[in-house]
């Protein structure tokens, strides 16, 4: 059974102290994708083309078994 990759994006915010998107904390930014995760599964929104994106696809030649 051939097997897909599918590269999907999902939108997130940070709110900060600072102008600079460069100053934003790796835990500010865990904290927001995670508060996008809740976000997204209480509202039931995961249609494509919605709240997460498509960007690209591609078949997988071999993959392992134990990673999907």
């Amino acid at each position: 059974m051939s097997k897909y990759n599918h590269m999907l994006d999902i939108a997130f915010t940070v709110i900060s102290e600072t102008e600079d998107p460069n100053d934003i904390t790796p835990e500010e930014i865990h904290l927001a994708i995670e508060r996008r995760l809740v976000t997204l599964r209480e509202e039931g929104q995961y249609d494509i083309g919605g709240a997460i994106g498509h960007c690209d696809t591609y078949k997988i030649e071999e993959y392992d078994n134990e990673l999907l």
